[in-house]
C-alpha cells in the first residue's frame, strides 16, 4: 500500500471527512481535512488517500511537492507568485473533486470500442527534419479487408495519445484524469479508445472515416523539440497531413477536429507560415473552442497576468507528456509557460509568433465558440470565425460544458455532415445551405430561450445602447448632469449598478465597460498608487431581484452573463483591432497613473447571448478582486493598493455598452 499526501496551508478552522469507498473493486481509504471559504468553495487542507500502489495514477500527489513550512515561507516573501502557486490553482479543484467523489468516479461515461475498429498504435510518421512523429490510427477492419479508401479525420496535440482506457493508461482504467478533476456540466460519453479532447473512433469509423490521433513533436513518443503554440508545430503537422493523405487506405482528403489545444493546432497548420498556406490535402477544419492569441486570450487578457492556469496546464498536462526533460522544453521555448509573462511582459514578437494568422485561413471551417468558456477559449473562437478568410465558414455557439457539447450526438452528426461535404463531396445533406451562425440565446442556466440562425457575427442589425452610470448606483439611458464618484477599497471593494428592462429584451454580441477611474491613497500622506487592476462582471437579476445563474468555465454553474478585467496602465487600445463595441488593448505600453489623475478606460467583456423578460434587470459589478473565482484560473492584482474611484456624470461618460437586438 502507498500513501498519497496532499498538504496545503490554512489559517482557519477546518472539518475532516473519512473516506471509505471503492472504485472498480479497488479499496480506497483516507482522511480529508478541508475548510469552506466565504464563497462556498471547499478548500482542501490535508488529504491522506491509501490505495493499492499499482492502481493509483492520479496527479494529485504533485501537491506534496511543497511542504506547509516551505509554502508558508514563500507566502511571506512572494506576493504575486503566491497567487500562482499550485495550491491556489489546483487545490479547490482537488478539494471539490474529493468531496463530491468525482476524483474516484469520473464525470464521463465510457463505451466499449467497436469490434470492427482496427487500431494501429505508435505509427511512425517521418518529417523533413529527420525525426519521426507518432500517431494512433483507427480504421474499419471491413474497409481494410475490402481495400476501401476512406477520408481521414485527424487531430494533433501534446497530451500523449496513448493515455486511453483501452490501453489501461488512465486512472482506474477509466476516463482521462481531467474528468476526475474538472467539474462537468453533464456526463460526456465516448469510447475507451478516445484520448483527452480528441474525436471518438467509435463515432467516426462506422461513418466511413479513419481517425489519426497524433502526438506533436517532442511529446509522448514523438521525436523532435517540444514547443507550445509554435510555427514549428504547424510545420510538422503540415508534413504529417500530407503523409497521411498518401497512405494506400486514404482517399487523399483530410479534415481536422478536436477540442482546446486540438483546435489551436488546427489554426496554425491551416495558416501554415512555413509553407505559405495550408497542406494541399487539408480540405476542412473543425476547431472546437480554441484560443487564437495566447497572450490576449489567456496569459495577459486586458493586461492582467494569468498566474493560475499556466501552472495548472504545465504541471498536470504538458510536463508529464514531454519526450525528454524540462530542459528540452526550455531549450526550444526559452522558458516554461509559467515564466512566459515574466520574460515577455509586453506583446512582443515572442507572443505574435504564437498568435494564429487567422486571415491566412482559407479552408472550409466549422468553429465552435461558446459563451461559457470565459478566461480561456471564448474570445479566440469568435475571433477565428470573424477573421478567417474561408469562403465557407460556420460558427456554432452554445452555453454549456465544452466536452458535453462536443461529444453530444447532435454535434457529432452536424460535424459529420460538414466533413461529408468537403471530404466525401456529398452535398445532399443540406449542410451547405445552413446559415453561417448557429445562435443559442439563453434565459438562464437551464433555459434556452431560442436557437436560431444568423448570417453574420456580430449581428449586423445590433443596436448598441449605452447604459450610463447614475445616482443611487443605477444605470440610466441619460447621463447625470453633475459629476459624481463612487469609492471602494483597492483590496476587496466593489460597486454595483442596476438597470431594469421595461420590455422583453435580447442582448447578443459584445459588451464593453467605459469608465473614468482614479487611484487614490487610502489616507492622507500615503503615496498615490500608480496602477490598478479592475474586474467587471455583468449579472442578470430576475423580477424579484435574485441573481440568475448560467453555465461557466471549468464546470461553473453560478456564472454571470459575462465578465472582463483590465490593468489600467495597459489601457492603450490597438486602433487596428478595436471597434466601438470591442476594445482590444495594444499590449505594448505602460501608462502609469499620476496622483489625482482621472483617466478613461475601456474594459473588454466576453461575447454573450441573453434574453431578459420585462421586469428583469441587468447588473454591472466593478471590483478590485475577482468577482467570480474560477480555479485553476487566477489573476494577479498585486498592484492594487489604496482606493479605487469611479467617476461618472457630467463630463465623465461612464457606461455599460450593450448589444440590443431589435425585435
Amino acid at each position: 500500500m502507498t500513501k498519497y499526501i496532499l498538504s496545503l496551508i490554512t489559517t482557519k478552522l477546518y472539518k475532516s471527512i473519512k473516506l471509505s469507498s471503492s472504485v472498480n473493486d479497488i479499496p480506497i481509504k483516507g482522511l480529508l481535512e478541508f475548510e469552506t471559504l466565504p464563497d462556498g468553495t471547499n478548500y482542501p487542507i490535508n488529504a491522506e488517500i491509501i490505495i493499492p500502489k499499482e492502481s493509483m495514477k492520479i496527479t494529485t500527489e504533485i501537491l506534496a511537492t511543497e511542504t506547509p513550512e516551505t509554502m508558508k515561507t514563500k507566502n511571506q516573501n512572494k506576493k504575486d507568485e503566491n497567487k500562482g502557486s499550485l495550491t491556489k490553482a489546483l487545490g479547490p479543484l482537488i478539494g471539490n473533486a474529493l468531496i463530491s467523489g468525482q476524483l474516484f468516479k469520473a464525470k464521463a461515461e465510457l463505451t466499449e470500442a467497436d469490434p470492427d475498429i482496427l487500431a494501429e498504435y505508435d505509427v511512425k510518421i517521418p518529417v523533413s527534419e529527420g525525426f519521426y512523429l507518432t500517431a494512433n490510427i483507427y480504421r474499419s477492419k471491413t474497409a481494410a479487408e475490402n481495400g476501401e479508401k476512406v477520408p481521414v479525420v485527424m487531430c494533433a496535440h501534446p497530451y500523449n495519445n496513448n493515455l486511453t482506457p483501452a490501453l489501461k493508461n488512465t486512472p482506474f482504467n477509466g476516463p482521462p484524469q481531467q474528468y476526475r478533476m474538472i467539474p462537468q456540466a453533464g456526463k460526456p460519453v465516448f469510447s475507451k479508445q478516445t484520448s483527452w479532447e480528441s474525436p471518438d473512433p467509435n463515432f467516426w469509423v462506422p461513418e466511413g472515416y479513419a481517425i489519426v490521433n497524433m502526438n506533436l513533436p517532442g511529446y509522448a513518443t514523438s521525436e523532435g523539440p517540444p514547443t507550445a503554440f509554435s510555427e514549428h508545430q504547424g510545420k510538422a503537422y503540415y508534413e504529417a497531413i500530407e503523409w497521411v493523405a498518401k497512405q494506400p487506405w486514404s482517399n487523399g482528403k483530410v479534415g481536422l477536429n478536436g477540442v482546446s489545444f486540438l483546435a489551436i493546432s488546427q489554426y496554425h497548420v491551416a495558416a501554415s507560415q512555413v509553407y505559405g498556406g495550408p497542406p494541399p490535402s487539408l480540405k476542412a477544419i473543425s476547431p472546437w473552442e480554441g484560443l487564437t492569441d495566447v497572450y490576449r486570450d489567456i496569459f495577459c487578457y486586458g493586461g492582467v497576468s494569468e498566474v493560475g492556469f499556466p501552472l495548472f496546464w504545465w504541471v498536470t498536462e504538458v510536463k508529464p507528456a514531454i519526450n525528454g526533460t524540462e530542459e528540452d522544453f526550455i531549450k526550444a521555448e526559452g522558458s516554461i509557460p509559467t515564466d512566459y509573462i515574466k520574460n515577455h511582459p509586453f506583446y512582443d514578437d515572442f507572443w505574435k509568433a504564437k498568435a494564429a494568422k487567422l486571415e491566412e485561413i482559407t479552408v472550409p471551417m466549422l468553429v465552435c465558440a461558446s459563451f461559457s468558456d470565459h478566461g480561456l477559449h471564448t474570445m479566440g473562437s469568435f475571433r477565428a470565425f470573424e477573421k478567417a478568410s474561408s469562403k465557407h465558414k460556420w460558427v456554432y455557439t452554445h452555453r454549456w460544458g465544452k466536452w458535453d457539447a462536443y461529444y453530444s450526438r447532435d454535434v457529432q452528426e452536424m460535424t459529420k455532415n460538414f466533413m461529408d461535404v468537403f471530404l466525401k463531396d456529398d452535398t445532399t445533406n443540406g449542410f451547405l445551405q445552413t446559415p453561417p451562425v448557429r445562435l443559442e440565446v439563453r434565459s438562464s442556466l437551464k433555459e434556452i430561450h431560442e436557437i436560431r440562425y444568423e448570417n453574420e457575427w456580430p449581428i449586423a442589425r445590433t443596436k448598441y445602447t449605452k447604459l450610463l452610470m447614475s445616482e443611487s448606483q443605477s444605470l440610466s439611458l441619460d447621463n447625470p448632469e453633475e459629476p459624481m464618484e463612487v469609492v471602494y477599497s483597492a483590496k476587496n471593494g466593489k460597486a454595483i449598478f442596476n438597470f431594469k428592462f421595461n420590455e422583453d429584451t435580447e442582448l447578443s454580441g459584445y459588451m464593453k465597460v467605459r469608465v473614468w477611474v482614479e487611484a487614490r491613497p487610502r489616507k492622507k500622506g500615503d503615496p498615490s498608487p500608480e496602477d490598478m487592476v479592475m474586474f467587471a462582471a455583468v449579472n442578470k437579476l430576475d423580477q424579484k431581484g435574485k441573481s440568475v445563474n448560467f453555465y461557466g468555465t471549468v464546470g461553473l454553474t453560478k456564472d454571470m452573463i459575462t465578465r472582463g478585467w483590465l490593468k489600467v496602465s495597459r489601457r492603450e487600445l490597438d486602433p487596428d483591432e478595436s471597434t466601438e463595441w470591442h476594445p482590444v488593448q495594444k499590449g505594448t505600453s505602460e501608462l502609469l497613473l499620476k496622483g489625482g489623475e482621472v483617466v478613461p478606460v475601456d474594459i473588454e467583456l466576453y461575447p454573450s447571448s441573453t434574453f431578459f423578460s420585462a421586469g428583469e434587470s441587468i447588473q454591472l459589478i466593478l471590483a478590485s478582486d475577482e468577482i467570480l473565482p474560477s480555479p485553476p484560473y487566477r489573476k494577479s492584482a498585486v498592484v492594487n493598493n489604496g482606493l479605487h474611484v469611479l467617476h461618472f456624470g457630467g463630463r465623465y461618460d461612464s457606461y455599460l455598452l450593450v448589444p440590443k437586438i431589435p425585435k
